[in-house]
């Protein structure tokens, strides 16, 4: 897919994504953000030393796969100077993750000044569904203007 909406949004969102802490989840890339619908997909590198027994990734890590982009989604459609903070989160796991290529992919179903109803996916490279999440996110606005 190719990113729609405001260039310079997405330009903004892009650099602010693939620096710390998203570099501290293994981010490889964002693959697209669509501010107009609150939309966005990334891909991860999921390493060994994020595994534990039979090289299946620790599931604080899918769920912070999950977690982050539902944000990046959330920023797109309200703003890059919105900070999410999750209030709630609910993960679905449905296969294991293992060593490689991960897409996370977010979209916002709905949002309000003050809250946001996200939901979120992982997939492998294969396409193949890893875990499906929910979230409820409390926005406080002009946070990154200071």
């Amino acid at each position: 897919m190719k990113d729609i909406g405001n260039k310079e949004t997405i330009a903004k969102l892009k650099t602010m994504f693939l620096g710390y802490p998203q570099s501290t989840l293994g981010i490889d890339t964002v693959l697209f953000i669509d501010t107009i619908h609150g939309i966005a997909s990334a891909r991860y590198k999921a390493k060994e030393e994020m595994c534990h027994s039979g090289g299946i990734v620790q599931g604080g890590f899918v769920t912070g796969w999950i977690d982050a982009i539902m944000a990046l989604a959330c920023m797109a459609k309200c703003g890059p100077n919105v900070l999410v903070l999750t209030l709630e989160v609910k993960i679905s796991f449905l296969n294991s993750a293992h060593v490689g290529e991960i897409i996370s992919t977010a979209k916002v179903i709905k949002n309000t000044k003050s809250i946001a109803f996200l939901e979120g996916k992982i997939e492998d490279k294969n396409g193949l569904l890893i875990a499906t999440g929910t979230c409820t996110a409390k926005l406080k606005h002009n946070f990154y203007n200071t």
